[in-house]
């Protein structure tokens, strides 16, 4: 794999360490906690104010381990943006300088084959923070009560943060043991900038074509309502189109999708708000991995059958006012807007290797601006066809 992308159109530079694993809903709350144990330690930088210290001493080095999702699989990035030497004034600012402080910084707190008690403990109490923050919002329970039933018993039932009883019952050893499976990893680190020599890495990324989620639960009713004491119920309804990431439909349902419900002024708002004043807000959002859109509210519990009889009157009538040129160049301009080249540079090279169906930053303008209407139909005819589950929460509380 080429790990070096040469840009010289930056005054910055970055560096990428990632490590890849395929979902196991069991150990969520453990990889969510080895990632906070990660973001607040290093064996050699051993607190956070050590960490914010050093980053400072190299011209404000920016620093971050963060995990995210690519499709059914976790990723980990240890990544680091810093100040090209060439426009600093410090011969002893260099690159080998920054690539061995970012190696410091991405070498765990282990010592004599343990974790450290202290890092564990403040890490346990910030994923907690961060668990019980999440469940302050009734919109978050709702789509992820949503998903949890739609998906139940699948690769995709897990809770994104993690779990609060799991996390209470997590031992010391429990995370270090996880972390010996950490190190097996696939892994690799990615270059992005310009670089007049190449640094030993361990580069292990070999490509993945079971992306995305196929399977559902065996869901025996079409409406599923969970009982909270709220005035308004958060209303998600999940539409199963099987169009997933690696589909060619998915550039016309990410443009559809854009226009029912992820703008700032959806053809739903205008419908279901606007003309009926029946919900506070209304969105959609789409899941390519795992071939569903979700249309969400908050309405009242007492109007969810109107709410559900205009959002079918709406979908029915969408075409109607779809101007495809005009939606194409506003979700373009959004879509640059929003695209932060270096990173994206490094993302592309990563999902390449690792995701061949994942999206290509560097084709997918093209191939946005390559939809026609009869492919808008086609996604709007499996839209209408599609199974639907609706799924209720709260709204309980007059």
């Amino acid at each position: 794999m080429e790990n070096y992308i040469e840009l010289n159109k930056f005054h910055t530079f970055s560096i990428k360490r990632y490590h890849i694993s395929k979902i196991n809903p069991k150990d969520v709350t453990k990889r969510m906690l080895l990632l906070s144990y990660f973001q607040i330690s290093s064996l050699k930088y051993k607190t956070e104010e050590d960490i914010v210290r050093v980053c400072e001493d190299l011209y404000d080095f920016r620093y971050s381990v963060k995990g995210d999702l690519h499709g059914s699989y976790w990723m980990i990035t240890f990544q680091g943006n810093a100040i090209d030497p060439k426009y600093i004034s410090d011969d002893t600012y260099t690159k080998d300088k920054v690539f061995e402080v970012f190696n410091d910084l991405s070498t765990p707190l282990v010592i004599d084959n343990k974790l450290d008690k202290k890092t564990f403990q403040r890490a346990k109490k910030l994923l907690s923070a961060s668990i019980l923050k999440l469940e302050k919002y009734p919109a978050v329970k709702a789509t992820n009560f949503a998903l949890h039933t739609f998906f139940k018993d699948t690769l995709r039932d897990y809770q994104p943060k993690g779990d609060m009883e799991e996390l209470k019952g997590i031992t010391i050893d429990e995370l270090y043991e996880y972390y010996l499976e950490f190190l097996q990893e696939e892994e690799t680190t990615i270059f992005i900038g310009d670089f007049d020599k190449k640094y030993p890495i361990k580069d292990t990324i070999t490509p993945h074509m079971d992306h995305n989620f196929i399977e559902r639960a065996k869901l025996d009713k079409d409406i599923y309502l969970y009982p909270h004491k709220s005035k308004l119920m958060n209303l998600r309804i999940i539409y199963d189109l099987n169009i997933f990431t690696g589909d060619d439909r998915i550039y016309a349902l990410s443009i559809f999708n854009y226009f029912l419900g992820s703008s700032n002024y959806s053809y739903l708002f205008r419908i279901v708000r606007e003309k009926y004043g029946l919900c506070y807000s209304i969105s959609s959002d789409l899941y390519g991995a795992s071939g569903i859109v979700i249309i969400g509210a908050e309405v009242k519990k007492d109007d969810l059958n109107l709410v559900i009889e205009k959002i079918d009157e709406a979908l029915k009538e969408s075409l109607n006012s779809f101007d495809l040129e005009k939606i194409k160049r506003v979700f373009v301009l959004t879509h640059k807007a929003s695209y932060d080249q270096q990173d994206s540079y490094a993302s592309d090279l990563i999902c390449k290797k690792a995701f061949p169906i994942a999206y290509d930053s560097n084709t997918y303008v093209d191939k946005i601006n390559s939809v026609t209407f009869d492919d808008i139909k086609d996604v709007f005819n499996t839209f209408m066809k599609s199974r639907r589950v609706i799924f209720g929460y709260g709204g309980d509380k007059k």
